[in-house]
């Protein structure tokens, strides 16, 4: 389960998307590229995803997409989603491209905004 520092991610946005917004302040330090999940950890790598991942109290799951307007800006985009019901991240991460993801394509579509790429996904304390 390769696990990388969240600046490899952005670098390879920033590659793919030149002049693309990221703000890489709002991220966790590190990015599961199996999960792809970022997440902090003082700790063993490995143990801290699997314990993010198997957690219940989170209070909320961001979501992160690179989006663009109509006019070309593009940027990443995050959405949050309230934990109701004690899901873990897991389980919030299986739900995503099927129940929610639709939801926020559909939102950007009508206000004039692309989802181009889903680059993953955290947690809230």
């Amino acid at each position: 389960m390769p696990i990388i520092d969240s600046n490899v991610v952005f670098a390879g946005l920033r590659e793919k998307y030149p002049g693309i917004e990221v703000r890489g302040y709002a991220f966790r330090r590190f990015y599961s590229t199996e999960h792809m999940v970022f997440f902090d950890c003082d700790a063993v790598k490995e143990d801290c995803l699997d314990n993010v991942l198997k957690r219940v109290d989170h209070i909320r799951f961001v979501a992160y997409a690179v989006v663009e307007e109509s006019s070309g800006r593009r940027y990443v985009m995050d959405v949050s989603y309230a934990n109701i019901g004690d899901e873990t991240l897991e389980r919030f991460l299986r739900r995503y491209p099927g129940q929610l993801r639709p939801s926020s394509e559909m939102a950007l579509q009508l206000s004039d905004r692309r989802y181009l790429e889903y680059i993953g996904a955290s947690y809230e304390d």
